[in-house]
């Protein structure tokens, strides 16, 4: 399709030589092609007529160069809006990855600080991912990642900030949330991961081990220092389990 730059210039060259024909029509009437082709030793008035029969095909050719330059500034303004969302997002579960995360969280916690509002930072520690990829090859690991990152997207809100940041690490920061729906928020996804596990098939069971922590208002950190918190937090709770 053409851009409308293009098509303006091309119309213009045609409307220029359209606009000569007429005039030369009108002064010459019936002997106006004799006119335009006589020959004459006045070379201004060949050279004159040559360009002005030029003149169409050289405003097409332009559009048409106009017309690739948009094409391909186009398809380069593609590439880099692709790029940045890839940047941003994890290819295999198409969920924020580190860097997107960080992106997004750096822009909440402006709000949360302004509004002197606390937060808190799910981490979600996939179990046995290396049994799974032993056992049943990669592939599936792949798999019960992608189903794991499936079961996230649906029990969370579109407006919380949900990231896979390593092999088996998930991150969820429920926007609005805070300590006192901590909760709410875990047993919702306990409850989703039992509900999966009992209707599926496969040969072992989704499975994470999760940590939580806070940031106060009162006392601001980084998202680092919060990603850290909850890394120890979901050891703590790891270790708790595999010892009950």
């Amino acid at each position: 399709m053409k851009s409308k730059l293009a098509i303006a210039i091309t119309l213009w060259g045609w409307l220029i030589f359209v606009v000569w024909l007429s005039y030369d029509y009108a002064v010459y009437q019936d002997q106006w092609i004799i006119h335009i082709f006589k020959p004459t030793y006045i070379y201004e008035i060949h050279a004159f007529h040559v360009l002005i029969f030029l003149v169409p095909f050289i405003y097409t050719f332009l559009g048409y160069l106009v017309n690739e330059r948009e094409k391909l500034l186009k398809k380069i303004k593609e590439s880099e809006e692709k790029y940045r969302s890839l940047a941003l997002i994890d290819e295999l579960t198409g969920l924020y990855n580190r860097r997107g995360l960080l992106t997004m969280v750096e822009h909440y916690l402006k709000i949360v600080k302004r509004q002197k509002k606390g937060m808190f930072l799910l981490y979600a520690d996939f179990d046995d991912l290396k049994q799974i990829n032993d056992k049943w090859g990669h592939q599936e690991g792949d798999f019960a990642l992608n189903e794991t990152s499936k079961i996230l997207k649906q029990i969370y809100r579109e407006s919380d900030i949900i990231a896979r940041i390593g092999g088996d690490e998930f991150i969820v920061i429920p926007v609005g949330s805070t300590e006192e729906y901590v909760d709410i928020v875990i047993n919702r996804l306990q409850k989703a991961l039992e509900i999966y596990n009992s209707q599926s098939n496969l040969g072992y069971k989704l499975s994470l081990s999760l940590g939580i922590s806070f940031y106060d208002p009162e006392h601001p950190c980084s998202i680092e220092e919060l990603m850290a918190q909850a890394d120890k937090s979901m050891y703590e709770r790891k270790n708790n389990k595999q010892n009950s």
